[in-house]
């Protein structure tokens, strides 16, 4: 298995390498081609707005937003307009890490324990062997998003926390076998670059990157906006009606999704992946040869099916913060980001000098479409119509939706709903704690309700609905989250409650909310 990995690997650089394409880059369109996207776009993902920015053969083609910042505002988004950019921020995490590298501080392949002694796997031969590739490229071994509920939603976990709770986390499958994406392992990439530099994260980024790329509106973490900074609002729909929330995003997570930019500061980074490391006046900021590092695959991975079907992407894989795959047989380096309420989509063309930003207010699939709708637009031949990307990812988002609900009402139908809870509900009441997530309370409310509390965050609190026999759903009481969970309890074979095994209700849950990794063991009652 070892052996073909590699040998697919090894073709796919290749691929990548050669960028040997069947599409050849047509005359630049009209602007106003990019205006008239923009405005269906908030219309057909129902955005409250939209920023997008466009590189094109070493200029700004073009920048500029459409809608508003928060419902019920007059206040315009434009090109400068700052945005939650999420996990489009791991390519600013790697490329710390390779400034390190550069100055010889810190190497690809050497182990994460030379750098945070403290750093523990759930195997120890893993801990061992585990590198500070490793930390980048998602095939830890560790299940999709495992431990992410220690941030989400709004979690009060610390950084040192997290180092620790690495070691409880079990894995899904063999050390470097499998692609799983992972957020956690980005913020201990963070810590390397601040156990390293001997300044926090936050400072290194905006310091060493944002400074001298002239990204000076950009910002490590929300809390480090500057004041008086224009900046969008999360959205998300609650009964079909847009309504702002937090973005549940924790300034603990800036190495893994925490940074804050404006369009128009995010065309220049993407000059600055386009030349290579250089700055807009000409210093190597990054070596070519660590630049190289940064965007060679790592990952196989697989493409979703719907950028198969119409885009032709047959290969992807995974760099150190980037994805690798091809558009329309062109090389493409891309990555996506996505906070409770906000979005964000780039993608970079290197050999047509072609790259474009877009994110939006909104919990959608409108980044995505824009920017894919925009590289039509320069790639088309002017015989062939482009796809219609904005009609592509609505019909995927909605058929997403329709399955999810399906299956939430397959499930609800099939339940025995005679069937009652083995004990008394005064029985499940007590404190569950799990080796990394930490404890949780089942209380009971003046209704006689069983309700539920993380320890971990304020805002996974509800009540505990009777689903069948002694499985509950936990209805939590800020219905933005999108995220109820079935809560089972087990008994001991002396007939008490012993454990909660938790899941997501709707297979529409976000990752994140990995509520499936939690082995929750009752804490006996003091004597």
């Amino acid at each position: 298995m070892l052996k073909i990995g590699n040998t697919l690997l090894r073709a796919a650089i290749a691929i990548f390498a050669l960028g040997t394409c069947s599409t050849a880059l047509m005359a630049a369109p009209s602007t106003k081609d990019i205006d008239r996207l923009l405005e269906r776009a908030v219309k057909e993902f129902n955005a409250p707005g939209i920023a997008v920015s466009v590189v094109y053969d070493d200029k700004l083609f073009y920048a500029d937003g459409r809608g508003i910042t928060e419902v019920g505002t007059r206040t315009r988004i434009d090109e400068n307009t700052l945005f939650q950019i999420a996990s489009v921020s791991k390519a600013f995490t790697t490329a710390s890490l390779a400034l390190l590298v550069d100055e010889g501080k810190v190497g690809w392949d050497e182990p994460v324990i030379d750098y945070l002694p403290d750093f523990r796997m759930h195997d120890p031969w893993v801990t061992r062997e585990f590198t500070i590739r490793d930390l980048l490229t998602h095939r830890s071994g560790l299940p999709l998003g495992a431990g992410d509920l220690l941030l989400f939603p709004k979690g009060n976990t610390t950084r040192e926390e997290i180092i620790h709770a690495m070691r409880y986390l079990k894995p899904s499958t063999s050390f470097r076998s499998a692609y799983a994406y992972d957020n956690l392992l980005y913020i201990i990439a963070g810590e390397v670059v601040a156990a390293v530099s001997g300044i926090p994260f936050e400072r290194f980024v905006e310091e060493r990157l944002f400074a001298p790329l002239g990204m000076t509106d950009c910002s490590a973490t929300f809390e480090r906006v500057k004041p008086g900074a224009v900046k969008a609002t999360p959205h998300v729909l609650v009964d079909g009606k847009l309504t702002t929330t937090t973005s549940l995003e924790s300034s603990t997570a800036a190495a893994a999704g925490g940074i804050n930019c404006s369009a128009r500061s995010m065309a220049k980074w993407a000059q600055f992946i386009l030349d290579d490391g250089r700055t807009a006046d000409g210093k190597q900021l990054i070596s070519e040869a660590q630049v190289a590092e940064l965007l060679k695959p790592v990952t196989i991975t697989s493409s979703r099916g719907y950028m198969a079907e119409y885009a032709g992407q047959f290969l992807s894989g995974y760099a150190l913060g980037w994805g690798v795959s091809t558009f329309y047989g062109e090389p493409m380096y891309s990555h996506s980001g996505g906070l409770w309420g906000m979005t964000t989509y780039i993608a970079v063309l290197p050999k047509e000098r072609l790259a474009v930003f877009a994110s939006n207010n909104q919990l959608s699939g409108a980044p995505l479409a824009i920017v894919n709708d925009v590289l039509d637009l320069f790639l088309k031949d002017d015989n062939d119509e482009p796809r219609d990307w904005i009609a592509i990812l609505s019909e995927v988002s909605s058929d997403r939706k329709d399955d999810a609900a399906k299956a939430v009402k397959e499930a609800a139908d099939a339940r025995d709903a005679d069937s009652k809870p083995s004990l008394p509900l005064a029985s499940y009441v007590g404190t569950y704690t799990d080796p990394w997530y930490g404890e949780i309370e089942i209380g009971m409310g003046d209704d006689g309700q069983l309700w539920f509390q993380s320890g971990r965050s304020e805002k996974l609190s509800g009540p505990l609905e009777h689903f069948q026999y002694d499985t509950f759903i936990a209805r939590w009481s800020d219905r933005r989250l999108h995220a109820d969970a079935y809560v089972s309890f087990s008994l001991s074979p002396l007939g008490k409650v012993e454990k909660i095994r938790m899941k997501a209700v709707s297979p529409a849950t976000d990752f994140s909310f990995d509520f499936h990794d939690l082995d929750l063991t009752r804490v006996a009652d003091p004597q």
